[in-house]
Formats: C-alpha cells, sequence, structure tokens
C-alpha cells in the first residue's frame, strides 16, 4: 500500500494541464520504495520511466503536479477519448 501518491499531468507541447497527453503517478510505499506507473491507452495502470527520466532532466514529457481530484477529472475524460474496456 502507498503511503503516499502524487499525480502529474504529461503535457506535450499545446497540452495544459486540464487536457494533458497522459497522466502518471507516483506512489511513496510504506518500505521505502517507489512506484511510477502512467494511465495506458487500455484505461490501466502501468510501470513507466518518465517520471524518473524527468527527475533526470530527461524531459520528453513536461510533469506537472496536479491533485487527485484533478487526476480523476482528467482520467475520465480519457476513459472516453480512450474507450474504457468492457
Amino acid at each position: 500500500m502507498a503511503d503516499k501518491v502524487t499525480y502529474y499531468a504529461m503535457l506535450l507541447e499545446g497540452d495544459t494541464p486540464d487536457a494533458p497527453s497522459g497522466v502518471a503517478r507516483r506512489s511513496l510505499l510504506e518500505d521505502g520504495g517507489i512506484r511510477d506507473e502512467a494511465f495506458r491507452r487500455d484505461c490501466s495502470w502501468g510501470r513507466t520511466p518518465l517520471i524518473a527520466g524527468s527527475d533526470r532532466g530527461d524531459m520528453t514529457f513536461t510533469l506537472v503536479e496536479i491533485s487527485a481530484v484533478e487526476a480523476d477529472r482528467v482520467l475520465e475524460r480519457l476513459r472516453t477519448k480512450w474507450g474504457a474496456p468492457d
């Protein structure tokens, strides 16, 4: 279980935090570990190197921290756009 989860809007040129290309999250685990995930087109979460890459300055996406409420709103739009699986 995660102690803390931080959500990020994944922005490409022309995106805004309200309409990002994707959403990522970093979970700080009780055992001291970190799990970075991105929301995928199949509407599931999967491991991603993008947050760690951003921490190192590898900027494929610009990451902007957003609240859990904002993340839920964006995820709902992405599910509609990408078509949540049956």
